[in-house]
């Protein structure tokens, strides 16, 4: 290529640098109102790639001055403007692709703004600099120094840029790290002392004050105990259910996995230390030392942390030997897990799972490791009095959990020949302090006992205290003259959209507690006139719900609201006859049947689950397939006065079975706000007269004056609608 077309590919290059800098000067001062095509938030991903490009041209235009004599001035100034237009180009793109990548949710906004600038002054300053190096208003000595110059402002643009993402001690972190071990005791809590100490190096640097990835902040308890979008980071004693550990166990490719692709992974015994935790209740002030000594925990942290002289762990000495790997392996079954305390002892733990699959010969088949067997859990199993004869055959026995079983305490004497047991649980039974009054003298090593909700009256409790000292008795709450107020009750639905047979559903964690309800969105439920369900509510339509926990010697809980949706049909197809507008056409007519609640605008996302309309009124054509006795519709819509997003001012329904041939059922006119106001997801019912017909065709008009408040009365007023449901 000689010099001529060489010039004339310089020229282009560098109008399409004026034109990608005024794009992005644009993008920068008017990105609230940008809203980006999934294409350019992909492309928005490629920043971190594209990034280093700029950097290393950067360095390389001040290095290029020491070839200035080995290449001579024509060779030097050819060279230098080729490096110098390649470095103003991947500036330019660098700072675009980053402009995409800043309109994803989850970054703080102060180093993001810095950020933002510093970059676009990089990409601003090297086509300063290619301009007057190009018209030779600066000699290549100027242009070098000037080059020197522009590395500094890339290095100080790169610094935020790391600040986003790895935070902002990054490259201090490591000097200012103290090499001495976590001064660990055995009063140390293990979720500050060793659990943290894992999320700090393996997580923190995108949950954190600066960068809220999925809006989870774990630099601290505190803030992580609030959880994310996704809700939160833990079920308590629950591993499968728990999101971060599901995170953490998929594979390393998948989207969703955490610590993501790229970044340093969890090792396996810091996953099971977290595993380990989480089963134990994630319990935040539980110290090391109430940790039992032949469980994983200690070692586990001994090792993580190096610092095993400060966690003593004694080991303990059985008086029998190792069951036979053959002998384990026939007593374990899918519900009852048999294995050894610690890989240095020999004893056992058995824990029996599923109620309904509990088979009375798996517990008799432990008599193969009966000496062996230390610990037993049968919390929840249909134990009765009859089967407690089989627990005397190991002698060795030192906890056992007999929780929330049958038994009634009759032929609780016969545990009498378990010598050694140190942890007896009776919670949630119905055993008498008789029954158990005659078992306590013949336990002499027994240490603890737990009677949560047996019916045992305190003063009985109180006097065993007195006489026995050396037993730690466990009766879980016991009420005083100070009133507390009860928890509320706890949602059981994961969808509020509710299909044919489904009913609304909630539950409380405290025996007797009543849960009182109301279905009427302006009344507050209490514990005189409104209705009490034992869980379950069924709801005809669209329903506001109002609970609250109400239990004698407790103050009532506070009012829990949720809205939920009842439909019994869904039609087989949408039309819709007037368009929406190209910017809220979400996906078409499909939006209005996907039973997929409208969401927020996050800035820079499209936003597919609302249907907006501002030039037409709203009219929609909905099919089945057959005919259906519908007895109603329901239309959800959004409001947003501040945003001149209003309630329909009327609709109406028509219906037949077929599209040319229908006529008016109803008509109703929506509330419409009294004042301004933001965000509010609202919904009306339409009750039909008895019907059976195959077409349904929703008519929802605009507003067209709007109210005194309304500031902005130059552009039409706008309908959103997210669903429209049959019942």
């Amino acid at each position: 290529m000689n010099r001529e077309n060489l010039s004339s590919w310089y020229s282009i290059l560098l109008s399409g640098l004026i034109f990608l800098h005024a794009l992005l000067l644009f993008l920068v001062f008017w990105q609230e109102q940008v809203s980006l095509p999934m294409v350019f938030q992909w492309m928005g991903r490629l920043h971190p790639l594209i990034l280093h490009l700029p950097i290393g041209f950067a360095v390389l235009l001040p290095l290029a001055y020491l070839l200035r004599q080995p290449l001579g001035e024509q060779a030097f100034y050819i060279s230098f403007r080729f490096v110098l237009y390649l470095t103003a180009l991947s500036a330019a793109l660098s700072a675009l692709m980053g402009f995409f990548l800043s309109q994803e949710s989850g970054f703080e906004q102060d180093p993001l703004f810095f950020h933002q600038w510093a970059g676009l002054a990089v990409a601003w300053y090297y086509l300063i600099l290619l301009v007057l190096f190009d018209r030779m208003y600066l000699s290549i000595s100027q242009s070098s120094w000037a080059a020197a110059l522009g590395l500094i402002l890339v290095a100080i643009a790169g610094h935020g840029g790391a600040n986003i993402t790895h935070g902002e001690n990054y490259l201090t972190e490591l000097v200012n790290a103290s090499n001495t071990p976590v001064a660990l005791t055995p009063e140390s809590s293990l979720l500050e002392g060793a659990i943290q100490p894992i999320f700090e190096k393996k997580c923190v640097s995108c949950h954190n004050d600066k960068k809220l990835k999925g809006q989870l902040n774990m630099s601290s308890v505190s803030k992580m105990l609030h959880g994310g979008k996704h809700g939160a980071m833990w079920k308590a004693g629950d591993v499968a259910g728990s999101l971060f550990l599901k995170r953490a166990h998929l594979p390393l490719e998948h989207k969703e996995h955490m610590p993501p692709k790229g970044k340093v992974q969890l090792t396996a015994d810091e996953l099971l230390l977290l595993e380990a935790w989480v089963k134990d209740g994630a319990l935040v002030d539980k110290k090391i030392k109430e940790y039992a000594a032949a469980s994983m925990v200690p070692q586990l942290v001994a090792k993580l942390l190096a610092a095993p002289i400060q966690i003593e762990i004694q080991k303990r000495e059985y008086p029998f030997d190792a069951a036979s790997e053959s002998d384990i392996q026939s007593v374990n079954t899918p519900f009852c897990s048999v294995y050894p305390l610690s890989s240095d002892a020999p004893a056992l733990q058995a824990d029996f799972y599923v109620t309904k699959r509990f088979e009375l010969k798996s517990l008799e088949n432990l008599s193969k490791v009966a000496d062996q067997l230390v610990g037993i859990n049968l919390a929840k199993m249909p134990i009765k009095d009859e089967n407690l004869g089989l627990l005397s055959q190991f002698v060795n026995l030192e906890k056992l959990n007999l929780n929330f079983t049958e038994i009634k305490g009759p032929n609780l004497k016969v545990l009498a020949a378990n010598k050694q047991l140190q942890s007896l649980a009776l919670s949630g039974t119905n055993i008498s302090a008789s029954h158990l009054q005659a078992l306590l003298g013949s336990l002499p090593q027994l240490k603890e006992v737990f009677l949560w909700n047996t019916g045992i009256a305190a003063e009985q409790i109180a006097h065993w205290r007195k006489t026995y000292p050396a037993i730690r008795w466990e009766e879980g709450f016991v009420p005083t003259d100070e009133k507390l107020m009860i928890n509320p009750p706890i949602l059981v639905n994961e969808n509020f959209f509710l299909g044919p047979k489904d009913k609304v559903q909630y539950k409380h964690t405290i025996q007797g507690t009543s849960i009182h309800y109301t279905l009427d969105k302006d009344q507050e439920p209490d514990s005189l006139g409104t209705l009490v369900t034992k869980g379950t509510i069924d709801i005809p339509n669209y329903t506001v719900v109002k609970v609250i926990a109400t239990k004698a010697g407790w103050w009532a809980s506070k009012v829990v609201k949720n809205t939920f949706y009842k439909y019994r049909f869904v039609p087989d197809s949408v039309y819709l006859i007037t368009q929406p507008e190209p910017k809220w056409q979400a996906k078409g007519g499909s939006t209005l049947k996907d039973l997929i609640q409208g969401k927020r605008d996050i800035r820079g996302l499209a936003n597919d689950t609302w249907l907006g309309f501002q030039q037409h009124d709203v009219d929609a054509l909905f099919e089945f397939k057959q005919a259906k006795p519908v007895r109603g519709i329901t239309l959800s819509y959004l409001r947003k006065q501040d945003s001149n997003i209003f309630p329909p001012l009327e609709i109406e329904v028509w219906a037949g079975n077929s599209a040319n041939n229908l006529k008016k059922l109803v008509v109703a006119k929506p509330e419409q706000p009294k004042e301004n106001g933001g965000y509010s997801p609202q919904a009306i019912n339409l009750d039909l007269p008895q019907t059976n017909f195959s077409h349904y065709r929703v008519l929802a008009k605009r507003i067209k004056r709007f109210p005194d408040y309304v500031k902005d009365k130059a552009n039409p007023a706008i309908i959103k609608l997210d669903e429209v449901l049959f019942y």
